[in-house]
């Protein structure tokens, strides 16, 4: 049980921080996109699989007990 509370803790820290970042990324991006920069690839892609990821990671917490 103990193994499966501290993977849960884990798993909740990743995706605050998960979170953060693509706020963070997604401002960036409105904000090149509003200093009319070209749409940069790269940041879009890594967007979309830190999105991926967190839904990954959002599914595994459905499994998880609720937070104390």
């Amino acid at each position: 049980m103990q193994n499966l509370t501290e993977n849960c803790a884990h798993l909740r820290r990743l995706r605050s921080r998960l979170i953060e970042e693509l706020r963070l990324l997604k401002e960036t991006l409105r904000e090149e996109e509003l200093e009319s920069f070209e749409n940069p690839v790269e940041m879009v892609h890594v967007i979309r699989s830190l999105q991926e990821t967190l839904n990954t990671v959002e599914q595994k917490l459905a499994n998880c007990p609720a937070a104390d």
